[in-house]
């Protein structure tokens, strides 16, 4: 599958603003120039505040994350979101380059022992912390609703945004089948 549709379909809420990142993993396969695609797609978008970042890397797929710059930024140094990574050992001074260049760490850590994503991932896509909290204590015990993530609490609401996330999704993902590509959906002249 094309890059920008991968892109498109995981991270379309991201690339509206409406959360602070997405990630999605692409084939190197499918997708043998991915890099220069996301250099070039960076190149244009990152004008408008909107970045894709690999994450990790292997033989066989990319992981990338999409985020609105301002908008993470201000997410992740929120107090309560600060003082989760503090505790699970980000430094309390903030720098979004050191923040990502840990998670980055972490996760090629957990794929080398074969383990989960590092946790504290959630609170950099905008997960609720309660169901961080509940997924890193209960896995799937307690769990209520299964959709963009692990429901622990408050199910009206995170309904609400997944059909919010939905409809994002799917309003771009038609621009995309439309022949539009993600710089003309994002990128303001």
């Amino acid at each position: 599958m094309p890059t920008e549709y991968i892109l498109a379909y995981h991270c379309a809420p991201a690339f509206a603003g409406i959360k602070p990142s997405n990630i999605a993993s692409c084939s190197k396969r499918e997708n043998p120039n991915i890099t220069v695609q996301i250099k070039m797609l960076n190149e244009k978008l990152n004008k408008n505040d909107i970045y894709i970042d690999v994450l990790c890397e292997c033989g066989e797929r990319v992981l990338l994350m999409v985020y609105r710059k301002q908008k993470l930024c201000e997410y992740l140094q929120r107090d309560d979101i600060k003082s989760f990574l503090c505790d699970n050992g980000y430094p309390k001074e903030f720098s979004l380059m050191k923040y990502l260049a840990i998670l980055k760490s972490r996760i090629y850590a957990q794929r080398l022992m074969n383990k989960e994503f590092p946790h504290e991932i959630g609170a950099f896509l905008g997960y609720p912390l309660h169901d961080i909290y509940g997924f890193i204590n209960h896995k799937h015990q307690g769990c209520l609703l299964t959709g963009e993530w692990k429901v622990y609490e408050n199910t009206e609401r995170a309904k609400k945004l997944f059909c919010r996330y939905n409809k994002c999704r799917k309003a771009v993902i038609k621009r995309i089948n439309e022949g539009r590509t993600l710089t003309d959906l994002f990128c303001i002249a």
